[in-house]
């Protein structure tokens, strides 16, 4: 069997344990858990090389440059480059444009908030996902990546959010603005738009489509 997939939480207030639940419930396999943004990165240090890098979302910003932050962008750099893949979610999302010279800013000037479901497009066919297949996927955020990083790649455009997924033309990392590591209870406390069943039920189909991508994809290698 493949080593853990280390979760990586970014969360600044209360810890992401509902998501990192879901995840180890809907996938047979083992995991790891490593809460970065309150206890630093050091935990990544003492458990085996990892087979994956999952990393949630934030409530801080990259521009903030704190040290967990920097500490983080670095390793996940350097995991990339060796051949390990990461799956960046939200602030991973951010955070791996960043620190490959893309700019990530408000999505709007008025910074407003976008909230619920979204559904995007895939653009290319890469980690499994199909060009031209739609899906959904919970979001709420109010930055978002404004161009490119050199080497990689467009993976998924949305109607609110251009760059709504990335993907590296050579080394093992996509990720998405939305969140497909959302639970019942990070809905109920991060997006306050209500939500129809059948909205919950794409937005939660989505997310198990995204870690059954990056899933497969460790396990092929």
């Amino acid at each position: 069997m493949k080593s853990p997939i280390a979760i990586i939480d970014c969360s600044i207030e209360n810890p992401s344990y509902n998501c990192m639940n879901q995840i180890i419930q809907n996938f047979n396999r083992p995991f790891t858990y490593h809460w970065v943004s309150k206890f630093g990165c050091e935990s990544l240090d003492k458990i085996e090389e990892a087979s994956g890098y999952i990393i949630f979302g934030s409530d801080s910003n990259v521009y903030q440059r704190l040290k967990w932050q920097i500490d983080l962008a670095k390793r996940m750099k350097s995991k990339m480059e060796n051949g390990i893949p990461v799956l960046g979610i939200c602030f991973g999302h951010q955070l791996i444009a960043d620190i490959f010279g893309a700019q990530v800013d408000m999505v709007t000037p008025d910074n407003k908030l976008f909230e619920g479901t979204r559904e995007l497009e895939i653009l290319e066919d890469q980690f499994g996902f199909v060009k031209g297949e739609k899906f959904e996927l919970f979001i709420t955020h109010h930055y978002e990546v404004k161009e490119l990083p050199e080497n990689f790649v467009h993976l998924a455009q949305s109607k609110d959010c251009f760059y709504d997924g990335i993907a590296h033309k050579d080394l093992p990392f996509f990720s998405f603005q939305g969140h497909p590591e959302a639970s019942q209870d990070f809905i109920n406390h991060h997006i306050e738009q209500e939500l129809s069943a059948e909205k919950l039920k794409a937005g939660f189909d989505g997310g198990h489509k995204v870690f059954k991508n990056f899933i497969e994809y460790i396990d092929k290698l």
